[in-house]
């Protein structure tokens, strides 16, 4: 090619969009394709178009005008040297692609070591306690009661012992002898609702690889406070009319006396009824709303009240007066402690008095030994059995989730009359029971004997 007819700069910047696609020769196998960047200004791609054996191959040289056209005639030269050398360009490119790729992983590779490195370090200062409240924070704040007494146990048994050990170094020696010490002390169920608890934070630790080994893996709680026999403690007939003489003489608040006799003939659990607002009941209608956030199972729950419990709450009405809540704490603010009257009644049926506790120790203990505020619950599901009501009735008035999945989605059947009948027959029987002494007369139902 002539002279006359190389490419020149002048050529290059008179390019329009209407030469996007065309291809410009500058000679000696140097040529440049007519393109648009992204931005829609006209570039030149230059290419070299050279023999390789049989074949023709195509390099890229550069494009215009990142470079001038002097400085892309200079790399065509290199080019063309390389070959003549015996070095294809397009090898050689591909060779450092791979090399800049393999460097490139090695960089990788080099700040994963670094991140392992640093993320052993950072696991070696996270101390249990740290790692506890993560746990807490992400974990137990779900939980209906935010997580507060597997907290308050962890806090007073295990953090003092073991709080500043980093969790890396946490061993199954460590943890067995702070869980042995509990036992020791008289303690053996608190040690295995701590055994459990850890066992839920450990796995909570082992999915975000702060340890690699689970220290209490294989271990039950068997094998820590030992087997713990299902309770299946209830009053027998002839010990609630003996509670109802022995209730005047235990010194205990009215409110207590009147949630005894609702416990029994509602069979709410003593929580669901310390959280009860007056705003949950119908008295007219004779029914009570247990809201979702206040039972066990995290279900809407509703009593069907006997004419018994409604009188109960009527009294329990007219002593709390003006108060949002069923039991009300002192201030009125609030309602009472949730562990409140379990321990009014803990105290009346423990052989002696604690320090700075009511005198009237063992005021409430019965022929059948001491009982809890649960066992009144169990009490008054077992006479409903006893009085003819069906399992699957008492289970609703229960708010037990039915176990069967299929009875679960197919059986949606609520049995309301039943159940409203099942809590008249309970309340009847009660008040049949609260209207005689000790030395009265009445048909006491023969349960099966308590274990």
């Amino acid at each position: 090619m002539a002279a006359a007819d190389l490419l020149t700069t002048a050529k290059l910047k008179s390019l329009t969009i209407k030469d996007i696609g065309c291809i410009l020769n500058d000679g000696g196998g140097l040529r440049g394709r007519v393109r648009k960047n992204r931005a829609g200004d006209v570039i030149v791609h230059f290419e070299y178009k050279y023999r390789a054996g049989k074949n023709f191959r195509t390099t890229k040289v550069e494009h215009w005008p990142r470079k001038s056209l002097a400085e892309i005639r200079v790399i065509c030269r290199g080019v063309k040297s390389d070959l003549a050398s015996g070095v294809d360009p397009i090898e050689r490119r591909r060779s450092e692609r791979l090399e800049s790729q393999l460097e490139q992983a090695q960089q990788i590779e080099h700040q994963k070591e670094n991140l392992q490195r640093l993320a052993a370090e950072a696991a070696s200062r996270r101390t249990l306690t740290l790692a506890i409240e993560q746990w807490e924070k992400r974990e137990l704040s779900r939980r209906k009661d935010h997580g507060k007494e597997p907290m308050r146990a962890i806090r007073k048994d295990i953090l003092p012992v073991l709080g500043d050990v980093s969790l890396v170094d946490i061993t199954r020696t460590m943890l067995v002898d702070v869980f042995d010490a509990v036992v020791e002390r008289g303690s053996p169920v608190m040690a295995n609702h701590l055994f459990g608890d850890l066992r839920q934070f450990f796995n909570f630790a082992i999915a975000r690889d702060w340890i690699k080994i689970h220290p209490l893996a294989g271990l039950t709680k068997e094998k820590v406070g030992g087997r713990q026999n299902e309770r299946d403690r209830y009053l027998s007939e002839s010990e609630l009319i003996e509670l109802k003489g022995k209730l005047p003489s235990a010194n205990l608040q009215e409110t207590t006396e009147l949630a005894i006799w609702i416990m029994l003939s509602t069979c709410c659990r003593v929580g669901e009824l310390s959280q009860a607002r007056w705003e949950d009941f119908d008295l007219d209608q004779g029914e009570w709303l247990i809201p979702a956030s206040n039972s066990k199972n995290a279900k809407d729950h509703t009593i069907y009240l006997s004419n018994f419990a409604k009188n109960a709450f009527e009294q329990l009405r007219s002593v709390s007066g003006m108060s949002l809540w069923c039991l009300p704490s002192r201030d009125e603010n609030q309602h009472i402690c949730l562990k409140a009257i379990a321990k009014q009644i803990k105290d009346r049926t423990r052989d002696k008095p604690l320090s700075g506790r009511t005198k009237a120790a063992g005021t409430l203990l019965l022929s059948g030994g001491s009982w809890t505020p649960h066992d009144l619950r169990r009490t008054g599901a077992t006479m409903m059995g006893e009085l003819g009501v069906t399992g699957d009735v008492i289970e609703r008035c229960l708010n037990h989730v039915e176990q069967n999945k299929l009875k679960r989605i197919y059986q949606r059947h609520e049995l309301k009359a039943e159940q409203r009948e099942a809590w008249r027959l309970l309340g009847d029987r009660l008040d049949l029971l609260k209207t005689v002494n000790t030395n009265g007369k009445v048909v006491v139902a023969q349960f099966n004997q308590r274990a």
